[in-house]
């Protein structure tokens, strides 16, 4: 992402395409975060050695996700407003979540985002690590087709085209459908938005909203965006209790004549305990006031204190993020 203002929108739409649905296949995706972290280690050994070099660190993903490109504005936004006696932030993509955790507590970080089913895992092992806030919610998106199915629900589909982001959730839906055949996604195969959906369904969980599942919706009105079935959602939460019910809105996705029942997993960003109380309020101001700016992020844009609500008896939060939400 361009770090000039004036360049902010023109490079924006590439940089939201590229983060809901990945562009690398498996095996490559596997190539690249081995290399990122061989990368991300080097760089973070060399600059945590150089004497006199302060910043702020904040571990991510790694580059062409979620948490790595809301790390990036993050950076980009922190700079803007840094005073004179604070820290850049620099942003250290680092592909495993439990190892983020670790150099947190070992204080070769200084803030992590992590997903929420390693939150919902590790957060509670040491009361050192502290959330500062729930970030935005990654929708689970059933997507059904009319044209092959009698009635149009993911449990009637008997072929299911699955992102392995929805690895959970498809693992769910082959336990209550055995029969049904499961089609792994492959960015070079599946041009939905030019082809459609040959599948009865697709299982597909990413921030909102997906512009490609917009595209194509808009485009093929043989295409629903379906809720899930309550048997499904029992069974998913039973299994990954890190899920929360969700809804949408009629009319948030082209052809979308009602209220879409379905789950919601969220992000979430962790600091130390000891993680200074003024710079994390300056923090939590700064992510929350985004919303409101011209033109913000569209992850910035899905950010709400009252998701943080959801989670208060869940998760330890910083001191100081319990006072700026009210709980």
């Amino acid at each position: 992402m361009c770090e000039l203002r004036n360049a902010r929108s023109k490079d924006r739409s590439a940089a939201e395409k590229q983060l809901f649905l990945p562009r690398m296949p498996g095996l490559m995706m596997f190539q690249f975060v081995g290399k990122t972290r061989i990368l991300s280690f080097f760089c973070v050994f060399v600059i945590w050695t150089l004497p006199g070099f302060s910043q702020t660190v904040l571990l991510t993903d790694h580059p062409g996700t979620g948490s790595y490109d809301f790390g990036q504005e993050m950076a980009r936004l922190f700079g803007e407003a840094l005073s004179e006696n604070e820290y850049p932030l620099t942003v250290r993509p680092w592909s495993e979540p439990s190892e983020r955790l670790g150099m947190l507590k070992n204080r070769q970080a200084d803030l992590a985002i992590i997903d929420a089913q390693s939150a919902h895992s590790d957060l509670g092992k040491d009361l050192r690590l502290r959330v500062v806030s729930v970030l935005w919610p990654n929708f689970l998106h059933a997507i059904v087709n009319r044209l092959t199915l009698a009635q149009p629900s993911i449990l009637s589909a008997r072929s299911m085209l699955i992102h392995p982001n929805a690895m959970h959730a498809a693992q769910v839906w082959t336990s209550m459908v055995p029969e049904a055949e499961s089609v792994w996604w492959d960015q070079r195969v599946h041009d939905l938005q030019n082809l459609g959906l040959v599948q009865d369904g697709l299982l597909i969980t990413a921030p909102l909203p997906v512009m490609e599942l917009r595209q194509m919706l808009g485009r093929f009105e043989t295409l629903k965006l379906a809720s899930l079935e309550p048997s499904f959602i029992l069974r998913l939460r039973q299994n990954s209790p890190w899920w929360k019910k969700w809804k949408l809105a009629k009319g948030f996705y082209p052809g979308q004549t009602e209220t879409v029942l379905g789950l919601a997993s969220f992000s979430v960003l962790v600091a130390r305990i000891d993680f200074p109380p003024d710079l994390t309020g300056k923090w939590l101001k700064l992510l929350y006031s985004q919303k409101n700016k011209i033109n913000p992020h569209i992850l910035f844009r899905n950010l709400d204190t009252n998701y943080n609500s959801l989670f208060k008896d869940t998760y330890h939060f910083h001191p100081k993020s319990r006072a700026f939400f009210k709980f």
